[in-house]
């Protein structure tokens, strides 16, 4: 028999991590294949719970099922109105916004509307 005392200082000394289980042993048939198989079957096991922590359980699992979407940060941040803009331009003023970047040309003149956006050259 291995006392506590002794079994501390020889896991100690050997370091924890050599040991990948403790089996406290009352009696011969503890340390038989047949014993360590029960002893991981008790392991295994699930813990007994108290009423209120079945109850408590119980929620957590219905709160899990309700929001089984994952949790999306950037939700918040997206824009309810959709993405891009949606200006439908004419060739005539895409090659305008070309000479502009190239300052090939004078003028650019940008007219709103409510809910239309266009563009038009103005020649100088």
């Amino acid at each position: 028999m291995v006392y506590a005392s002794t079994r501390n200082s020889v896991t100690k000394s050997l370091g924890a991590t050599t040991f990948v289980d403790t089996i406290f042993a009352t009696s011969k048939e503890d340390v038989t294949p047949a014993g360590y198989a029960a002893h991981k079957r008790h392991l295994a096991a699930p813990k007994p719970m108290s009423a209120r922590e079945k109850e408590m359980a119980g929620i957590k699992a219905a709160e899990r099922e309700a929001g089984s979407a994952p949790y999306n940060p950037s939700a918040a941040r997206k824009s309810p109105f959709g993405t891009g803009v949606g200006l439908k331009w004419s060739s005539e003023v895409e090659a305008a916004v070309r000479d502009l970047a190239d300052a090939t040309e004078d003028h650019l003149v940008t007219m709103a509307r409510p809910l239309v956006i266009s563009l038009a050259i103005l020649s100088t």
